[in-house]
């Protein structure tokens, strides 16, 4: 019997919740109003400095903080900012305006509340502007956890961000389903606690910039789909399924 389904939030619920340059234009107009000149060597500082987060947290499946990349940023291009500069920055960026949210999302949440289902999110970030993009749209009121990996610590693949959304929901791994678009990080965890996997077919357009290693054994999703509004027949079918 089907509880709870659990989320991805850019590429599942939102078209792409991720904007480099955006971040950067957002960090550097905050400073600029705050009488702190951040010229092109904080940019070009400000990418170096997530591809290095990256590239660390890929490794070691432990998340980094925003806050933490722009101090390691402003300190490369040096540049002597206060903390609470940077944290006025992250808030701005919180508010996410290159969040697009996708237009079926709120049916799709809808029609499962109606159907007695848990609704969850279990996202990848080094920032939590989920609540804010979910407020915004609308859809906060349909969800009853969010878990996001600056919060906690771990990320996806790591099975125990899965575990803490579950946990809370109060809900066995066996009678969940998690939907996620890329196959490296959104599956296996997921699967190796025993819920049922979920794919878009079409990944968030960033994940084509991070070039994920392909894993020798790669783990297969239990369904793919083109559209989020398939996840409803499927969804259906499980949840009447003896």
């Amino acid at each position: 019997m089907i509880e709870a389904v659990l989320f991805d939030f850019g590429g599942v619920l939102t078209v792409t919740c991720w904007n480099r340059d955006y971040m950067a234009k957002i960090i550097k107009q905050t400073f600029r109003e705050l009488g702190i000149c951040a010229g092109d060597d904080f940019y070009r500082e400000f990418m170096r400095a997530l591809d290095d987060a990256w590239a660390r947290v890929i490794r070691t499946l432990v998340e980094e903080k925003m806050e933490d990349i722009i101090l390691d940023a402003t300190r490369r291009a040096g540049i002597k900012v206060d903390i609470g500069v940077i944290r006025a920055a992250v808030e701005r960026i919180k508010e996410a305006p290159f969040c697009i949210v996708r237009k079926e999302a709120k049916y799709v949440l809808e029609t499962l509340r109606s159907m007695g289902l848990k609704l969850g999110i279990v996202s990848n970030s080094p920032i939590n502007f989920h609540e804010s993009v979910l407020t915004r749209s609308g859809l906060r009121k349909y969800i009853d956890v969010i878990v996001v990996s600056c919060d906690v610590g771990y990320r996806k693949p790591h099975s125990e961000i899965f575990r803490i959304a579950l946990n809370a929901l109060g809900v066995d791994p066996h009678h969940a389903i998690y939907v996620g678009d890329v196959p490296q990080i959104d599956i296996p965890g997921a699967k190796k606690l025993g819920m049922i996997t979920v794919l878009m077919s079409s990944p968030e357009p960033v994940v084509e910039y991070l070039q994920l290693p392909s894993p020798k054994d790669p783990i297969q999703p239990d369904y793919i789909i083109d559209n989020l509004i398939e996840l409803i027949d499927i969804v259906r079918k499980l949840m009447y399924r003896r």
